[in-house]
């Protein structure tokens, strides 16, 4: 078990390889605590062993310091090392059956850090240990980190050329199909492999260091084809919107010049593009808001919402070809057919009974998915900020016009996390994530303003609990690290597939 104590090892056993490089190189600095080591094969040798110890040592400190050993058939083989900001000696002793063949050098390597993963700075806070789950792994977007469920930090983003890691904001952090990571940092989008380098990064040509509203936004997909799937801004407004006649006062009233009326301008909203790319840049489908709203009545929405209609996170099922869109603004979710990219449904979370939010099935929704098992569902922040966000699974009608039927609702009690800690001040909420995990319970992390991760039962019984938190140093207390999205591994075998990826970029 991986987590049994502080220098807890596993290992794979693995086929054996003709593996030529050693890893981690000589004063190699790594970025996580779960290392897959290499070495060169040895001839005539069935199984080897890895002795690892705290410290830079050689020679007998070495043999003196040897804190754990790993066992393997193969030249590679995952073991765990127990801390971040720590110095590591290791060698590899060769075996035929239980005759030593060869002891290999003394190699030296460390693991970094980042302010992120100081633990007494910032901590995932586990309410609820896991049983079922217990071999998982979280990605929190708030610390750019990943960590085990009993919360400690595992692996930490590190440094990319060209972007001031420490202040740029990361979203959507996720393993990929392809055992990869992806993520969007600062308004761009990267794939990228264990030890931070970068596989592939999205046109830049999208994003204008002057207008925070160009470039990428919210969500970036790897497909099963290899292609790449994100949300970005339209670089043209389309359908102007006319502002009401408050802001027109308002506007002449600043207003200096002698013609007052020249400045009165129409209001341009601002409309998402969804865009394909392939591993070589090049785009290779899109889908504008903007010409399927060119036709659409608006009017009976805020103008706030005429003028953004906030596209924030898609679904692609690519077995049936269809594409789900979530448009916070409107309270919409439209289904969309793949490649034509003809609008079939819209299905619509407010529901006509005025003045009642009761009534309303979702609003303001985050992270729509597709069940395998037929279902819709997604993250609802809900109307009413002072209400705790919800997630609901639905199914689609059979009739058109027919509304989406909700069959499953799990409030987040998002009140247990003020047991210890307190939330910033938020006038509205945003983000948050529902993945459906293997046996159909669901992950949920919570949206802005809170820090609450769970995953719970059909049954909407909670199997596991954290919270994201940071220290403030002013008054000593724990405060809540707001969430925008965290992801999910639940198969240690997925974390060891994008381990050994890194090894053959």
């Amino acid at each position: 078990m991986r987590n049994a104590c502080l220098f807890l090892f596993y290992f794979s056993l693995l086929p054996h390889l003709s593996w030529s490089q050693l890893f981690p190189a000589d004063s190699a600095v790594v970025n996580y605590r779960i290392i897959g080591f290499t070495f060169p094969a040895t001839a005539k040798a069935d199984n080897y062993k890895v002795e690892i110890c705290s410290g830079d040592y050689t020679g007998k400190d070495f043999d003196q310091h040897i804190s754990n050993t790993l066992k393997s058939k193969s030249n590679r083989i995952i073991g765990k090392v127990p801390a971040f900001n720590q110095a590591y000696s290791w060698r590899v002793i060769a075996y035929q059956d239980s005759k030593e063949l060869v002891a290999g050098k003394v190699h030296h390597f460390s693991t970094g850090t980042t302010s992120f993963i100081d633990t007494t700075a910032n901590r995932m806070s586990v309410l609820h240990k896991a049983d079922k789950f217990k071999d998982g792994y979280v990605f929190a977007d708030a610390t750019r980190a990943l960590y085990d469920m009993n919360g400690e930090p595992v692996w930490y983003l590190p440094h990319i050329e060209g972007v001031k890691s420490d202040s740029a904001t990361v979203r959507d952090l996720k393993l990929s199909c392809k055992g990869t990571i992806t993520l969007m940092l600062e308004g761009d989008v990267y794939e990228i492999d264990y030890n931070g380098k970068v596989l592939w990064r999205g046109p830049t040509g999208r994003k204008r260091k002057t207008d925070t509203l160009q470039g990428y936004h919210h969500e970036i997909t790897r497909l099963a084809n290899g292609h790449y799937l994100t949300l970005g801004f339209d670089p043209i407004p389309k359908r102007p919107v006319p502002i009401n006649r408050d802001s027109i006062m308002r506007i002449r009233q600043a207003d200096t010049t002698k013609n007052k009326n020249a400045r009165i301008q129409l209001r341009k909203p601002r409309y998402g593009i969804l865009l394909e790319y392939d591993d070589k840049e090049n785009l290779v489908w899109k889908w504008e808001a903007a010409k399927f709203f060119d036709s659409i009545d608006l009017s009976a929405y805020p103008e706030s919402a005429q003028n953004d209609v906030h596209e924030n996170s898609f679904y692609f099922d690519e077995q049936n070809s269809i594409i789900y869109l979530s448009f916070r603004n409107i309270s919409q979710i439209l289904k969309i057919s793949y490649p034509s990219g003809k609008v079939l449904r819209a299905y619509n979370g407010i529901l006509p009974s005025p003045g009642d939010n009761a009534s309303n099935l979702f609003c303001g929704q985050h992270a729509i998915r597709h069940s395998e098992h037929g279902y819709l569902y997604m993250f609802d922040n809900g109307c009413n900020p002072a209400e705790a966000p919800k997630v609901i699974k639905c199914t689609e009608p059979t009739k058109d016009n027919d509304p989406l039927t909700e069959t499953w609702e799990f409030r987040c009690p998002v009140a247990t996390h003020d047991i210890h800690t307190s939330r910033p001040k938020q006038p509205v909420t945003s983000g948050g994530n529902a993945i459906e995990l293997p046996d159909q319970s669901m992950f949920i992390s919570t949206c802005i303003p809170n820090s609450n991760i769970y995953i719970v039962s059909m049954a909407k019984q909670i199997l596991w609990e954290a919270a994201m938190e940071k220290l403030i140093q002013s008054s000593h207390t724990w405060q809540a690290v707001p969430l925008y999205r965290a992801s999910i591994i639940t198969d240690p075998d997925k974390l060891d597939e994008l381990i050994w990826n890194s090894h053959n970029h």
